[in-house]
């Protein structure tokens, strides 16, 4: 199936892609990975007007370790996390999660905020996250608020993100002895 016609912008700027969330309102998707969206518009599931790409914002992606504290960027790819040792021993339930998902595509154009967003909850990463207690950090156009991992995910294909905000980060404490094992 085709997906519906759309315009497709590419911000520079968060704040810019922020401007063009609210400015679109309703009628825009941001677009990350796109291996949840690009389905669901092909199947006519979602129909933005207006799709927002925010895949080249350097700023939202990485892995940072910091006194015992993990961010990983909303645009961090599934085979970063997946290669990334120090995730390997400070959080080892993202990084056994990240080298289970998907296929090849998925996990290099994937991305950790885009999955989380998406709300799927057949999904791998909720589950690590909520395990994890990790933070979610939205921002929008008057700021920033932080949305822990129990009321982000509300319901299936539900989260916190309100249609103009953008996942920028997830952060939690270290659980250096933790897994994921897939079932």
């Amino acid at each position: 199936m085709i997906a519906s016609a759309f315009e497709y912008v590419k911000p520079k700027t968060l704040s810019e892609a922020l401007h063009l969330l609210r400015f679109h309102g309703d009628e825009a998707k941001v677009l990350a990975g796109g291996h949840s969206l690009i389905p669901m518009m092909k199947l006519r599931l979602a129909q933005p007007a207006v799709l927002i790409d925010i895949a080249g914002l350097p700023s939202l992606s990485g892995i940072t370790v910091d006194a015992g504290r993990i961010t990983v960027g909303a645009l961090t790819t599934h085979a970063a996390l997946a290669a990334s040792d120090e995730l390997r021993r400070h959080a080892p339930a993202l990084w056994d999660a990240a080298n289970n998902l998907g296929d090849p595509q998925v996990r290099n154009r994937g991305t950790a905020g885009g999955a989380c967003a998406h709300g799927d909850p057949a999904a791998d990463y909720p589950a690590v996250m909520l395990a994890l207690d990790a933070e979610f950090t939205l921002a929008g156009e008057n700021g920033e608020r932080t949305v822990r991992a129990g009321d982000f995910f509300l319901g299936m294909f539900e989260t916190a993100l309100a249609p103009s905000e953008v996942l920028t980060k997830i952060s939690f404490e270290a659980q250096p002895h933790s897994a994921y094992l897939k079932l």
